[in-house]
């Protein structure tokens, strides 16, 4: 995917989501902003969307392994979906709001926030990935506050 994209996702979650970024400059405008004010309600409805499409693209995966038996499409369907969806909502928001507490973990895309907060709940060691979520958020700021000057 390109940054281009990965960039225009990023700010349609903000924007769909509530997010600041229209409404304030873009060095105040972050994904733990966002985050931290959705409702309870908001914060199941996003891990509801995400179990929804991680079903639609699992489904859409494993029907193309025609060569599969029945119980095989579904081990890999179940594969899929388990690697992608959380099966624990108050879990996983709890670690995804442990995440955005820290300062430092601001610029996290809310996509990344999931993924990571999602491995913690299964017991996987994160601290590798956050520190590279964090760089690549970085990156994110920088080009949105360019972005924010050139339209200026």
């Amino acid at each position: 995917m390109s940054k281009k994209a990965l960039l225009f996702a990023a700010l349609f979650v903000l924007v769909v989501f509530r997010g600041p970024a229209l409404a304030a400059s873009a060095s105040s405008a972050t994904f733990a902003h966002a985050w931290n004010n959705y409702s309870e309600k908001e914060k199941r409805s996003f891990l509801f969307g995400l179990a929804t499409a991680a079903r639609a693209i699992c489904t859409d995966l494993t029907s193309l392994q025609k060569n599969l038996k029945p119980q095989e499409m579904e081990n890999s369907f179940r594969g899929c979906f388990n690697n992608y969806a959380g099966m624990e909502p108050d879990r996983v928001i709890a670690a995804m709001n442990a995440l955005y507490a820290d300062s430092k973990n601001a610029m996290i895309p809310i996509d990344g926030a999931y993924r990571i907060a999602l491995m913690q709940v299964r017991g996987d060691k994160v601290d590798d990935i956050i520190v590279q979520s964090r760089k690549y958020g970085e990156g994110l700021k920088k080009q949105l506050e360019q972005q924010h000057k050139a339209d200026q």
